[in-house]
């Protein structure tokens, strides 16, 4: 607020028109403008004050603070190296699993086709057999039946007989084929239980070495965790510190200690006091007393 409108408020309060809550609403929010105005004021111009005999508890203080967050962030920054060398390492070793058990999962997969060749083999042939069984009961029951009736056709009883001989034969010749069929399954289930070891063995092996990576991941996130925590404790002193050190350039301009950072800050020194005498109009319009805002 400028004095201008200031002069205009106080004539509408004296025709009654009042707006302490606004007012009183526009101080608070420049006041805590102003106090992060002063910080900014203070990180920028603290190494200026050396020689400031008022701010030299400030000034050490920040010195000292200053070289423990530097340190604070080169722990940050080699434990986020270290991280992203074991993300990496542990990539590596992951695409190695795949890798070293390749050959012997195209293996395993060449076999499990292989099975499900032969297993719709093994079906086709147990229908089939089946087909044939049920021919050969039904001209056993034919048989059977002739012979009850005491039929004269000889030839067809022959016939028949010739027949049931030829449907055993080719019933024994399916279940042998099935037989057959049976003892590869089961070797070729043998060795996709042999290659599924060695490729379990294998990942195991590879795994226990990116368990290392794994480890590593954990300790360098939370040596992150807590050195941000340090950092975070540390920049709320330091922020203290440095509103008390911009507070005071703003109280004191003509302080000759501090007649670089002046120099340096002046656009932001005079929009500093224009907000310091906004909040004084606004708290007096409010009808409020005006807080220490420097």
């Amino acid at each position: 607020m400028t004095r201008f409108r200031y002069f205009g408020w106080r004539v509408a309060k004296t025709f009654g028109i009042s707006m302490t809550g606004r007012h009183a609403s526009n101080a608070a929010s420049e006041l805590h403008l102003l106090r992060e105005a002063e910080e900014i004021l203070g990180r920028l111009s603290w190494e200026d004050t050396e020689n400031v005999e008022e701010l030299s508890v400030e000034y050490w203080n920040l010195r000292k603070l200053t070289k423990k967050f530097d340190d604070l962030y080169g722990r940050i920054n080699s434990a986020n190296d270290s991280l992203q060398r074991s993300h990496d390492e542990r990539a590596s070793l992951l695409e190695m699993v795949v890798d070293s058990t390749k050959d012997l999962v195209a293996q395993r997969e060449e076999i499990i086709q292989k099975t499900e060749r032969l297993g719709s083999e093994r079906e086709t042939i147990l229908m089939e057999a089946r087909t044939v069984k049920r021919r050969h009961d039904g001209i056993k029951a034919k048989l059977e039946v002739l012979a009850e009736e005491g039929s004269q056709n000889s030839s067809e009883i022959e016939n028949s007989k010739e027949e049931l001989l030829q449907l055993k034969n080719r019933f024994k010749a399916l279940r042998e084929r099935r037989d057959s069929l049976a003892v590869r399954l089961e070797d070729l289930d043998r060795k996709i239980e042999d290659l599924d070891e060695v490729i379990e063995i294998r990942r195991s092996e590879m795994r226990d070495e990116a368990f290392g990576s794994y480890r590593n991941i954990g300790k360098a996130n939370r040596d992150i965790s807590q050195t941000r925590a340090e950092l975070g404790v540390l920049e709320n002193e330091m922020v203290i510190l440095f509103g008390e050190i911009g507070r005071f350039i703003l109280m004191n301009p003509q302080h000759p200690e501090i007649a670089p950072a002046v120099r340096k800050h002046r656009n932001l020194l005079a929009q500093m006091s224009a907000l310091r005498v906004s909040i004084v109009l606004n708290n007096q319009l409010s009808g409020r007393a005006t807080p220490h805002s420097g």
